[in-house]
């Protein structure tokens, strides 16, 4: 199957990157596609660095998308003035049927981030008209609807995840490094909370694999809106190896 990673900015992935790693064991096709280039990433670098974060933002994203053979697409918009707005969707069409997923990952509707929400939004109208050739019709239509699961957002925004995928001590692991290949965002993040979105992570995983008596664990909602719908089997199952149900064991 082919799944796509639709977020506002570069680094945004972070919170699903174990399960992207998951799938991908399984031979499936991910893709990354981004709306903004994150330009105001670099926010103690002075007003002329717009055009290099811009830069180092796309370079570590493209790492992580390398560890997946996976195309990344980005849409160029202003970081922090993201708009749900004519061009934008015009332009989210065209890049979903360019990356023709089957299912997709992005943000939860409320989000402490107004880029994120405004994505999670046109993500989900837009899908709707990936398969219908009167809507861009200079791109080709897709033969389906992507189904939408969207990402823990963490506490204070009414997500309250329904779906889990389980990880083990190398997925965390893996997914640590991957985290760390954005680099420039660690440094953001030890600037102001004195640790970095790795360590963040690893503790929500830790918290969400502890209601299901495990190590560590990513939690979903599905998108309920008609026709984008996803099915549980779109994530993973348990690991080979998990333990049986009740025992913290595993890894």
């Amino acid at each position: 199957m082919r799944y796509a990673c639709v977020f506002a900015h570069p680094d945004d992935e972070m919170r699903c990157l174990g399960t992207l790693l998951r799938l991908h064991e399984q031979g499936h096709e991910i893709a990354f596609v981004t709306l903004t280039g994150g330009d105001k990433g670099l926010p103690f670098s002075g007003p002329d660095s717009h055009e290099r974060a811009v830069a180092v933002r796309e370079a570590e994203i493209r790492t992580v998308a390398k560890a997946f053979d996976a195309s990344y697409l980005c849409l160029g918009r202003e970081d922090g003035f993201l708009y749900d707005d004519e061009p934008l969707r015009h332009d989210l069409i065209a890049a979903l049927r360019t990356v023709d997923p089957e299912v997709i990952f992005t943000h939860w509707t409320n989000d402490y981030n107004a880029d994120h929400v405004v994505t999670a939004k046109a993500v989900v109208d837009t899908a709707l008209w990936t398969n219908l050739g009167s809507f861009e019709p200079h791109v080709p239509a897709n033969d389906h609807v992507p189904r939408i699961f969207h990402v823990d957002t963490g506490a204070g925004y009414g997500f309250e995840a329904t779906h889990f995928v389980e990880l083990t001590a190398g997925h965390v692991a893996r997914k640590a490094e991957l985290i760390r290949a954005h680099a420039s965002q660690m440094d953001v993040m030890r600037h102001l909370r004195g640790h970095d979105y790795a360590d963040e992570m690893a503790d929500s995983d830790r918290v969400t694999g502890a209601r299901l008596m495990v190590a560590h664990a990513e939690g979903f909602r599905p998108c309920l809106a008609e026709r984008r719908i996803p099915w549980p089997s779109d994530l993973p199952g348990r690991p080979a190896h998990a333990s049986p149900a009740g025992r913290k064991g595993t890894a």
